[in-house]
C-alpha cells in the first residue's frame, strides 16, 4: 500500500510536469498553423527576382578573362543580375564573388547603394525606407554567418514592418522579417525545446521530457495493474 500511495504521488507530479509541456506544445502548434508559412517567411512582402536576357557573346567579357584576373582560384562560375547589372557569380576558394560581366569590376561585397536598390526592387507595397545598417555579425534571424546588410521599411498602409536582410557577397535577399515571423520562431522555439538555435531536436529538454513521459507511463502502468489486482482480490473474497 506504501509503494501504491508513493507511485500515486510521483504519478501525479509527472503528469503535472508532462502536462504543462503537452500544453505548450499544443499551444505553439495551434499558433503555427494559424498564419499560413508563406506569410510568415514574407513571401507576399517580395517580388520574385527578375529574369533578364543578356547576349553575352555581344555585352559580356570572356569568362576566360574573368577568371584569369581573379586572386583565388574559381571552382564554378554561372551568368547572373546584381541590381540591374549583368555579373558572372563565381565560386572561389575564398567564397562566392560577384563580378561585372562587362567591366570585369569585383562587386563583392556589395555597396550600400547596390544593397539599398536590391531591396527597393524586391520590396512589394511596403512603407518608406527606415534605415540600412552594415552588420559584420548578423543576428540569428538573418539565416548568415557573413556579414549583411540589415533593410528596414516602417509600417505600409497594409503591410507591417518589414526587415531585409541581404547577403554582402551575392547580393541575394536571403530573410525577410516581421513581427508574425518572430512571434513564429519564438513558438517554434518552444514546440522543439530549443530556445538558442531554434535547430536542435535532441536538446537536453527533449530528453528530459521524454524521460519524464516514459516516467509517468511507468507509474501509470502499475497504478493500473495494481487497481484491476486488488479489484480481482475483492471479488474473489
Amino acid at each position: 500500500m506504501k509503494l501504491f500511495r508513493l507511485m500515486g504521488q510521483i504519478h501525479l507530479w509527472l503528469g503535472i510536469a508532462f502536462g504543462v509541456q503537452v500544453m505548450l506544445w499544443l499551444i505553439s502548434g495551434l499558433i503555427m498553423v494559424i498564419i499560413p508559412i508563406e506569410e510568415i517567411r514574407g513571401e507576399h512582402l517580395r517580388h520574385d527576382p527578375a529574369e533578364l536576357v543578356l547576349d553575352w557573346a555581344d555585352e559580356a567579357l570572356p569568362l576566360a578573362t574573368i577568371i584569369a584576373a581573379q586572386d583565388s582560384e574559381v571552382t564554378s562560375a554561372r551568368t547572373g543580375w546584381l541590381a540591374g547589372a549583368p555579373v558572372w557569380r563565381l565560386e572561389t576558394t575564398d567564397g562566392p564573388l560577384m563580378v561585372d560581366a562587362v567591366s570585369g569590376e569585383t562587386l563583392s561585397p556589395i555597396s550600400e547603394a547596390v544593397a539599398l536598390d536590391i531591396a527597393q526592387t524586391r520590396q512589394r507595397g511596403l512603407g518608406e525606407l527606415a534605415s540600412i545598417d552594415w552588420l559584420t555579425d548578423p543576428p540569428r534571424e538573418a539565416g548568415l554567418a557573413i556579414p549583411a546588410w540589415r533593410v528596414e521599411f516602417a509600417a505600409g498602409e497594409t503591410t507591417p514592418p518589414t526587415t531585409f536582410y541581404i547577403n554582402s557577397q551575392t547580393g541575394e535577399l536571403r530573410a525577410v522579417r516581421t513581427t508574425a515571423w518572430r512571434v513564429y520562431d519564438f513558438f517554434w522555439g518552444v514546440h522543439i525545446m530549443d530556445w538558442s538555435s531554434r535547430e536542435n531536436f535532441n536538446s537536453w529538454w527533449i530528453k528530459v521530457t521524454s524521460i519524464i513521459a516514459l516516467l509517468f507511463g511507468l507509474a501509470g502502468v502499475y497504478l493500473t495493474v495494481y487497481r484491476l489486482w486488488m479489484m480481482g482480490r475483492r471479488r474473489r473474497a
